[in-house]
């Protein structure tokens, strides 16, 4: 009899133990339990198709933005995990940002027991259509796990088959990228080639019903495998993922998103309960039905508490101000008339960041008066000084983020209410949102149709394809009012405009830290970032004055850009196969 620890390694061993499995199987002594009776009775093995995906790492939640140049952590100087990004620089002994190695692979073995094993099924409640839609979900999740591996790692082992404990591995070898993101797609092409019926709840459709995997998501999945590989971080010469490849994938996949009925949340706020489209989308509720949000194509459920866990000082019942958006983010916000506040080829004069290199071309922006004339998605994303506490009564309340003011900029290490940047993060924040009134905020999107675009964009722009370049990134500026992109733009320009574009619209979505990983820029930005500190004279005259937060310890050098593995791993490993696995630079 086939008994689990002979099955499982580690924590695979969640495969059945899970409650809804271990109330359904009948277990031997001590918990041990016969795999071979999942395979004959529908429950049995509907559990089991259950577990799959239970651990795909969704984001809920604003995770990277205080370690990338989105935004510094109030506990920045109290210990702990964002003290030590702040200053220690890591061995993959101590590295702090859990990835998931050890897990991604328990995932996928669990995977792969079950497409190794399905056609052990015998009982016959269930038709062919669910059976399909039972191995969809399968190879989708795999497909998920290895994009993850590969992003972090920029190399894996592709495993399709389920081994024991008694397997050496002493011939497994590394994949690279070109190697895993093939597989990838060969798993989403087996997953879009499947059966497609719009009323059926058992085939993967267009629109699920939830916000769970659909078709969609599979789009977005093949376009963001193509476009990381082409990515100077990942790319090798003679790979077949050039900017054009992944131009061509890219293009398809939005082609087939809008063919189905994609398209950019559009919904004006009513009674000031947003102050656009955009805050209203990031603050807008489940829509899994999508009768009015057709933008996003994977959403996670998790909603926000962001008055709470990333509140102003004002808000009563909050706990932390929690992450506090960077000078660096600010600056990014241009004028309203399209043009960027600094010179996006060299920003600052200094390494430090302390003098802004101002683009001599925009004639709307003050230093004085610097919040003024910009971007709305930056009045949705950002809380500033005198910015409104609520948009249905602007004159109530002020946010007065200034030394001494109601939300003051505070250097007492041990405070976490007072923002340490002078911002606070207003996106995805309701500002009605409260003890009294409950949680209203919003949710981080894992896929949406603006991204889509964006990333089209950017394969386009490498590519050559100038026309779609400008054209994508002209519908996601259009949105919320602002003005085309500039004709004439050299690529490199539009390379600059484009990734600038990404990080406003899509800011605090997680995104961020991938992208400066893949251009292999963290040298420019991951090493300083900096607040600004407003005082207000006796005359009511307030001045404006940079400051930096001192060097983020070492976080710009080039093995920052991948995940190391663990040393038990590595150690591992070489005994096995005699190489030596370890991410390059990582000791």
């Amino acid at each position: 009899m086939k008994k689990l620890y002979r099955l499982f390694i580690a924590a695979a061993a969640a495969l059945v133990m899970l409650p809804s499995c271990s109330q359904l199987l009948e277990p031997e002594p001590y918990g041990l339990v016969d795999l071979d009776l999942v395979w004959t009775k529908y429950n049995y093995t509907s559990s089991l198709v259950g577990t799959i995906g239970k651990a795909a790492e969704w984001r809920s939640t604003l995770d990277y933005a205080p370690f990338c140049d989105e935004a510094q952590h109030v506990q920045d100087r109290t210990g702990g995990v964002y003290y030590n990004w702040y200053n220690i620089d890591f061995l993959s002994g101590n590295y702090p940002m859990g990835s998931g190695y050890t897990n991604i692979y328990n995932n996928i073995r669990t995977i792969n027991f079950y497409l190794t094993n399905n056609y052990k099924i015998s009982f016959t409640n269930v038709d062919d259509l669910e059976l399909e839609y039972w191995e969809v979900k399968a190879h989708l999740y795999r497909a998920w796990y290895y994009f993850m591996l590969m992003k972090r790692f920029a190399q894996a082992v592709i495993f399709t088959e389920c081994y024991d404990l008694n397997e050496t591995f002493t011939d497994a070898k590394l994949n690279n990228v070109e190697e895993i993101a093939d597989f990838i797609i060969q798993e989403l092409d087996l997953c879009l080639a499947a059966t497609e019926n719009e009323s059926s709840p058992y085939t993967f459709r267009w629109k699920p019903g939830s916000y769970s995997i659909c078709r969609g998501w599979a789009w977005v999945l093949k376009a963001r495998t193509a476009m990381y590989a082409a990515s100077p971080l990942y790319y090798t010469e003679g790979s077949k993922y050039t900017w054009e490849y992944a131009y061509q994938i890219n293009k398809q996949a939005v082609d087939e998103l809008r063919a189905h009925g994609y398209t950019l949340f559009n919904e004006q706020p009513k009674d000031s309960y947003a102050l656009n489209c955009y805050d209203y989308y990031h603050i807008f509720k489940s829509d899994p039905a999508r009768l009015t949000d057709n933008e996003t194509i994977l959403g996670n459920g998790g909603q926000l508490a962001m008055w709470q866990s990333y509140g102003l000082p004002t808000t009563k019942g909050r706990l932390s101000c929690g992450i506090c958006p960077t000078q660096e983010l600010v600056d990014c916000y241009e004028t309203i008339d399209g043009e960027p506040i600094l010179d996006l080829e060299q920003p600052y004069l200094d390494e430090a960041h302390l003098q802004p290199n101002y683009n001599r071309n925009n004639t709307l922006y003050d230093p004085e008066n610097p919040y003024e004339n910009r971007d709305p998605r930056f009045y949705s994303s950002i809380y500033y000084n005198n910015a409104p506490r609520w948009w249905i009564k602007p004159d109530s309340l002020r946010v007065e983020t200034f030394v001494g003011g109601n939300c003051g900029i505070s250097d007492d290490a041990k405070s976490v209410y007072y923002t340490r940047t002078g911002y606070y993060i207003r996106k995805f924040n309701c500002d009605r949102s409260g003890d009294e009134n409950g949680n209203m905020d919003g949710r981080v999107h894992n896929a949406r149709l603006a991204e889509m675009y964006l990333n089209l964009a950017e394969c386009a722009c490498e590519s050559g394809h100038f026309e779609d370049a400008y054209d994508y990134t002209n519908l996601v500026r259009e949105r919320v009012g602002m003005p085309d992109l500039p004709d004439g733009l050299s690529q490199d320009q539009l390379r600059l405009r484009i990734r600038n574009e990404r990080r406003v619209e899509l800011a605090f979505e997680n995104f961020r830290w991938d992208d400066v990983r893949r251009w292999k820029i963290i040298d420019q930005t991951e090493e300083h970032v900096t607040g600004m500190r407003i005082t207000k004279g006796d005359d009511g005259k307030l001045t404006y004055k940079r400051f930096s937060f001192g060097p983020r310890t070492n976080k710009g050098h080039f093995k920052y850009l991948l995940f190391p593995m663990s040393e038990t791993e590595v150690n591992k490993m070489k005994y096995l196969t005699g190489d030596d696995w370890q991410t390059p630079g990582w000791e």
